[in-house]
């Protein structure tokens, strides 16, 4: 018999993926000094953060992938809140990066910051080994893009890479507040992801004036 509990729940998200740049190189850095507990501390305290942010924003932290998190807000979320969140998350981490871990790195690991996958679309919930998981295109969608945001870019940290999709419905808000630039991206595994348009956002970057 089929429990009310087990029948999947399709529900729309948005999905965003963060990834924390050089994290492989940072740990490999700190496991040679001994020093790995200053990553753990570093990602608890971000973990904090993300739970003392998500009552304001109420997104759901659905995931930590290892070097990043699965975020899960409502569809209809505020553009305005949410890319100031994610400012405010990169300069969170920033503080923790220098407070914590640069001052005993012995190698220059690279690039140091965030980056970025969004991506909206309808997710499958449903219950496995006593866990809530979530099945979908706007997933894979939102990871492969925020994986293929260093493609063709030194410096992809504090960049958001989205698809047209949800551009779409935050364009008011974004243009004249940030750096816009047209993306296409090779997506791996994805259908109609050879060829895929999509919109990079510079979080810190003003948008470049016009002559």
């Amino acid at each position: 018999m089929t429990r009310q509990n087990d029948i999947p729940k399709v529900i729309p998200k948005l999905v965003l993926f963060f990834d924390l740049c050089s994290s492989t190189t940072i740990l490999e850095d700190l496991l040679r000094s001994e020093r790995q507990k200053r990553w753990r501390n570093l990602i608890i305290a971000l973990k904090n953060f993300l739970l003392e942010e998500k009552h304001e924003l109420h997104f759901e932290i659905y995931k930590f992938i290892g070097d990043g998190w699965v975020l899960l807000f409502d569809p209809d979320c505020s553009a305005n809140a949410l890319f100031s969140f994610l400012k405010k998350l990169c300069k969170k981490y920033d503080t923790l990066y220098k407070a914590k871990i640069a001052g005993v790195l012995a190698t220059d690991v690279g690039n140091v910051g965030i980056t970025f996958g969004l991506e909206k679309g309808s997710l499958m919930r449903v219950r496995m080994n006593s866990q809530t998981e979530y099945i979908g295109r706007a997933l894979n969608v939102a990871a492969r893009l925020q994986g293929a945001i260093k493609d063709g870019d030194s410096k992809p940290q504090g960049k958001v890479l989205m698809s047209n999709n949800v551009y779409e419905d935050f364009k008011t808000i974004l243009r004249g507040k940030f750096r816009i630039c047209k993306a296409e991206r090779k997506l791996r595994n994805i259908s109609g992801g050879e060829n895929y348009l999509a919109k990079k956002i510079h979080l810190f970057d003003k948008p470049k004036k016009k002559s």
